[in-house]
């Protein structure tokens, strides 16, 4: 399974827990040319994206940002600022019409699991499950800090218990301490 960092933004700054980061230190902290996931909490909460961010570190990494998109123009912009990868959720993009995204950009697309409640939309290349899911139990892990999990899913709408884990986005200091590089 590869493990990939992940940061939040929050207030326009890049966190981890209770640790600040500037984008230097970011970028002096991860591998080149690979995948990070942003948790833009700002785009999620108040539909204020920061693209700035995004253009500054989308030269180091493959940026898999989680910006809450609500409109084809969101994710244009998502992608312009140097998405690899555009997270959705479901929530705040009920009728998200994959098809009409598909024919704007190859970014990879994928979909937080947010409920069963929640209606999956088709095409997606997988499924962000955060950790503190129920549906978690039934997937034991053999670290305990991980903050989100990738899954690999041909099928969205069932998560079939014989899926196996592709990835895992790891919180940014567990991912760079001596004893797990």
């Amino acid at each position: 399974m590869d493990r990939y960092p992940y940061l939040r933004i929050k207030n326009r700054r890049l966190c981890s827990f209770d640790m600040r980061y500037s984008i230097r230190d970011v970028i002096k902290r991860t591998p080149p040319n690979k995948p990070l996931y942003l948790l833009d909490e700002d785009g999620v909460t108040d539909n204020r994206p920061n693209y700035n961010i995004y253009q500054r570190l989308s030269g180091h990494a493959d940026l898999w940002i989680d910006a809450g998109p609500r409109t084809v123009e969101d994710v244009m912009d998502i992608v312009m600022a140097g998405a690899t990868a555009v997270i959705f959720r479901p929530s705040l993009w009920p009728m998200l019409d994959v098809d009409e995204i598909l024919n704007i950009t190859d970014c990879s697309l994928y979909a937080v699991y947010e409920s069963p409640e929640v209606t999956m939309p088709p095409k997606m290349n997988g499924l962000i499950i955060p950790y503190s899911s129920d549906l978690l139990m039934h997937f034991p892990l053999s670290l305990s800090q991980h903050s989100l999990h990738l899954l690999n899913l041909t099928n969205t709408d069932v998560i079939p218990n014989e899926s196996s884990w592709s990835g895992a986005f790891l919180d940014f200091p567990f991912f760079i301490t001596e004893e797990h590089p």
